[in-house]
């Protein structure tokens, strides 16, 4: 019960997405709390007994790409995106919805077109055996949830458009 209450003070506004939010924002969080603490033991054992980590450096990219991937939905989600909105004040609702609307729908495609791209490359990755240096970790299954993240985000971004395009609530920022 205290699980769900939590979720639904930090996303309640999002429906079932606030759990996919909340999935993501925990696996992100867990993976940046690993990350940290290889970080501070990489260093402790670099200075202290004279010996890093083996592999830090793989561990840290694969790390990172979660953590960015894993936001990428939520960003877009919670539109938390840079926006510059100088001409929103002066332009009529209308217009804004219509760019909205073409603007959402315009990088879904940007995003649906990559997605399948990344998820070629990582069929041949997978073909080809591809693996990190070191550590021998199979980079494939990495790229595959690129790609599945970026397929998510082209999802919320029609969702959101049309969403944005025939609500009756004002456009907001």
């Amino acid at each position: 019960m205290w699980l769900s209450a939590m979720v639904n003070k930090h996303h309640g506004e999002f429906g079932l997405a606030k759990w996919l939010a909340f999935i993501l924002e925990l696996v992100s969080s867990i993976v940046l709390l690993a990350l940290m603490l290889l970080t501070c033991f990489d260093v402790i054992g670099r200075y202290v007994f004279n010996n890093s980590i083996n592999g830090t450096t793989e561990l840290t990219e694969l790390a990172l790409c979660i953590i960015v991937f894993c936001q990428l939905p939520i960003v877009t989600l919670t539109s938390a995106h840079v926006v510059v909105d100088i001409l929103d004040r002066i332009l009529p609702v209308i217009f804004m919805r219509i760019s909205s609307l073409a603007i959402n729908l315009t990088i879904a495609a940007g995003f649906f077109f990559l997605s399948e791209r990344v998820w070629f490359q990582a069929a041949r990755s997978l073909r080809r055996g591809v693996m990190t240096e070191f550590l021998h970790i199979p980079v494939a299954y990495f790229i595959q949830f690129i790609a599945i993240m970026m397929f998510v985000t082209a999802v919320i971004l029609v969702l959101k458009a049309f969403y944005t395009a025939f609500s009756k609530a004002e456009i907001s920022k």
